[in-house]
């Protein structure tokens, strides 16, 4: 994991924990400076993303962004956003105590485990899509874009192109088997969960975020894939997520 740092550390912290495909420097400058007001941004690259070339170890991920916070004073957290993959890294985060966080917005995180076959089809698609991307990512962008816009989608190919197998293999294997863990009841106070209405992670997320916690907020945008609002209308996100944190 590397973790990068932008803004005045006077600022309320905000935490941004990417999805796959994306990194950290991306998360702040397509998302983050979309927030309304100044911020501390803390952002971490993960997984072979960015300037990380590691193999994925969320839980010791979660560790290490929370030794980091504490190592600089920092004991509260304005907002943290984790989408996707991200999820896997802020849920293990939360269930660790001791950090205070005012707003937690999590998008399309595979909170609950999959089921049956879709995990091994998941698997062959990506390893297939990776070797395309590998020889021509603008073939795979024409996929990505009409869901994340034309930038993100060419930059989703070209690094989905540069992971190695074994990471793409361990990511889709920790995404599959689900990311719900208990959280301290304040924390589930300042929980809200988000997907898209097409998309497979809110079928087994939605009734389990209901389920263990009872107190946080369950949105479901109709006729939306996977992260599209981050990726399509992140102005209108980060004006969404903005109200949530003024609650």
């Amino acid at each position: 994991m590397k973790i990068h740092t932008y803004g005045d550390p006077k600022d309320p912290v905000v935490l941004l924990i990417h999805p796959m495909l994306l990194n950290g420097e991306q998360m702040v400058e397509h998302f983050g400076k979309k927030l309304p007001g100044n911020y501390y941004f803390v952002a971490a690259d993960q997984a072979g993303h960015g300037e990380d070339a590691s193999a994925f170890t969320p839980r010791q991920d979660a560790q290490e962004l929370k030794r980091f916070l504490q190592d600089r004073g920092i004991g509260e957290v304005e907002l943290l956003y984790a989408a996707s993959m991200g999820g896997t890294t802020a849920m293990p985060l939360l269930s660790l105590g001791e950090l205070y966080y005012k707003t937690v917005y999590l998008d399309g995180i595979p909170l609950g485990k999959s089921k049956g076959i879709k995990g091994l089809l998941s698997n062959f698609g990506y390893l297939a899509a990776r070797k395309k991307a590998a020889r021509d990512p603008a073939f795979l962008a024409k996929t990505l874009s009409p869901v994340y816009g034309e930038d993100l989608g060419m930059s989703m190919a070209k690094q989905l192109g540069r992971l190695r197998a074994e990471n793409v293999v361990r990511i889709l294997k920790i995404c599959q088997d689900g990311c719900g863990v208990p959280v301290d009841s304040a924390v589930c106070g300042s929980l809200s969960f988000e997907w898209g209405e097409k998309e497979v992670n809110r079928i087994e997320g939605e009734p389990l975020a209901k389920r263990l916690y009872p107190w946080s907020k369950v949105l479901i945008i109709p006729d939306s894939r996977h992260c599209e609002r981050l990726g399509k209308e992140p102005e209108i996100l980060a004006q969404e997520i903005r109200k949530e944190m003024d609650r």
